[in-house]
């Protein structure tokens, strides 16, 4: 997890698995930034308590001690309330913990500071949706795909929404993945499976069709043939062979209900 300083930008959102070393070269790079144009004997700013304390909690973030780097970081923000790194640091900090709360906070301050973030806006996103404010998560989600259109964040944002009772919001977004020709194979079996409900048998054949080609297994290719039969035979697919994509949306883009 991370982000080059200065932009915030995290290329693996809300993983629990933190690369070695990689906090530590975001301080370094941010405080050969920081102290340009000062002298080798001279006090640069990187000298300074909020920056200071900043670096030793990206320390403290490389060591994977988040309790520490919690204590840091909030000492660096006393020292600079608007010291944005400090607050998305902490955020992260928090959510490798599972104090969503706390995260949403820290978060939502970097996000007040910075709006042109979209690690800190996905991040956000990502603590709200943990605590079921479905629309607060969506609002974020939205912001950061308005900064990077990013195709697994659309398609977190999409079934977060179908499992949340909200498919006329979540359509557009697959919908977009689609035109796309998404890898993602749960797009296009929840696509046939929206299609089957509104009997449009031709869409939901090719739907399914998409999947089983991206996947490539029984449960897939079952689908397939089973509305293709039904298709031929004039009738509708009963609900048993709808069973497995309906499985799909819940589990969301990763098959198994991926989570933060």
């Amino acid at each position: 997890m991370g982000h080059r300083a200065g932009s915030l930008r995290a290329e693996h959102p809300l993983s629990r698995r933190p690369r070695g070393h990689h906090w530590t070269a975001i301080g370094l790079a941010f405080c050969a930034i920081a102290g340009a144009g000062t002298t080798v004997a001279a006090q640069g700013i990187w000298d300074d308590p909020a920056f200071a304390l900043y670096r030793q909690a990206v320390e403290a973030m490389d060591r994977k001690d988040y309790a520490k780097v919690s204590e840091l970081s909030a000492q660096a923000i006393a020292q600079q309330p608007t010291h944005v790194l400090a607050h998305y640091l902490r955020g992260q900090a928090a959510m490798f913990q599972s104090r969503w709360e706390e995260a949403a906070a820290a978060f939502g301050k970097a996000v007040e500071l910075y709006p042109g973030s979209f690690a800190a806006q996905r991040d956000l996103g990502g603590a709200h949706e943990q605590l079921n404010r479905v629309d607060d998560a969506a609002r974020a989600y939205e912001a950061a795909l308005a900064l990077r259109d990013q195709d697994d964040l659309r398609a977190r944002l999409a079934f977060m929404l179908l499992k949340a009772g909200q498919q006329p919001r979540a359509l557009p977004h697959l919908q977009a993945l689609a035109d796309r020709d998404t890898k993602t194979p749960e797009v296009w079996s929840t696509l046939g499976r929206l299609a089957y409900e509104k009997n449009d048998l031709a869409a939901a054949e090719k739907a399914f069709t998409r999947a089983a080609t991206l996947r490539d297994d029984g449960r897939a290719w079952f689908n397939v043939g089973a509305h293709a039969a039904q298709r031929s035979a004039g009738g509708a697919p009963g609900l048993r062979e709808s069973r497995p994509a309906q499985r799909d949306a819940r589990a969301g883009p990763e098959g198994s209900g991926e989570g933060p």
